[in-house]
């Protein structure tokens, strides 16, 4: 039943090979018709262009420590209310995290958004990004238009 986990042992002659590790490179096999055949040069694998930026990298390395945490609090609402292990292991244990915060008041705070804008405010922002960002021979006619804006909302 088990038969791929059974070791084979290879023969050569009747006598069975040996297999010894050694820190030195094997030596190169001799061939003498292709020995005078440079051999073709490999260029280096490029390197990926894409940099992860450090929010990116920081932001990943929070999502580790708050699913690392579930776990740990999982396994305590475990020993709390005598569970067994479930077959999906991991994810039973972030949900079971998710309790134990929920019992024991360990919810971790999370950033309050900003108050929304209203709709003139979202407006107004974003004609002065416009602004800002427009080719100086463009402002005049941008800020007029701000200006008529302005004067159609009064």
């Amino acid at each position: 039943m088990a038969e791929y986990l059974d070791p084979t042992i290879a023969e050569l002659n009747g006598a069975p090979l040996q297999v010894v590790f050694t820190d030195e490179p094997a030596p190169a096999p001799v061939n003498p018709a292709t020995d005078d055949v440079p051999e073709p040069q490999v260029a280096p694998a490029p390197q990926p262009a894409v940099k992860l930026s450090s929010r990116h990298v920081e932001a990943g390395r929070k999502g580790a420590e708050r699913i690392h945490q579930l776990i740990e609090r999982g396994k305590l609402y475990e020993q709390e209310h005598d569970l067994k292990r479930g077959r999906q292991r991991l994810r039973q244990l972030i949900e079971e995290g998710k309790l134990y915060e929920q019992e024991h008041g360990l919810r971790p705070r999370r950033r309050k958004r900003d108050a929304r804008l209203s709709q003139e405010q979202l407006l107004r922002r974003l004609v002065d990004s416009l602004v800002r960002i427009a080719k100086p021979s463009y402002r005049p006619g941008l800020l007029k238009l701000v200006q008529a804006l302005e004067g159609a909302g009064d």
